[in-house]
């Protein structure tokens, strides 16, 4: 049996673009981040989930969140509140739930399902695929397994 096949229909150059649509995705990573110019943002990896028939399956998606220049007193950690809470509503996050800091905030996120709307724009003559909105899950169950992530008991942990 072979491992490996030539099939040069599968054949791509570059990173993936997502075409303009709406995918069902899990949240695989959030971090803080900023540009080489020191603009910080949110940087949340979204994986296309592969439990659903959908093109793209288990391809990465990277969505921005800007930091605001001039954050609010209720901004956190500099962010748009509106943006956050939003957030924290389409991944069902309990209202009234509170976080002692906004690490913890971006580790309640993470692994949790969403649905976003992919469309593309130009910029400096370049064609990106931008997560436009962001809505709750149509798919909440969900095998974490088939989207690369194991669970395990505490016992099992090497550290």
């Amino acid at each position: 049996m072979a491992a490996f096949t030539v099939d040069h229909s599968k054949a791509s150059q570059g990173r993936y673009m997502a075409p303009e649509g709406f995918y069902e995705c899990v949240i695989s990573e959030v971090k803080l981040d900023q540009t080489q110019s020191g603009k910080e943002y949110l940087r949340i990896f979204l994986t296309v989930r592969d439990d659903v028939d959908q093109d793209g399956q288990n391809e990465s998606i990277d969505w921005p969140v800007w930091k605001r220049r001039e954050p609010g007193r209720n901004d956190p950690n500099g962010f748009p509140l509106g943006t956050i809470q939003h957030i924290s509503r389409v991944t069902k996050l309990a209202n009234g739930l509170s976080f002692e800091s906004f690490d913890d905030w971006m580790t309640a996120i993470t692994r949790k399902p969403i649905k976003v709307e992919i469309r593309h724009e130009e910029y400096n003559g370049n064609t990106r695929a931008k997560v436009a909105y962001v809505f709750e899950t149509e798919r909440a169950n969900m095998s974490l397994g088939n989207q690369g992530f194991v669970e395990v008991d505490e016992g099992e942990l090497p550290f």
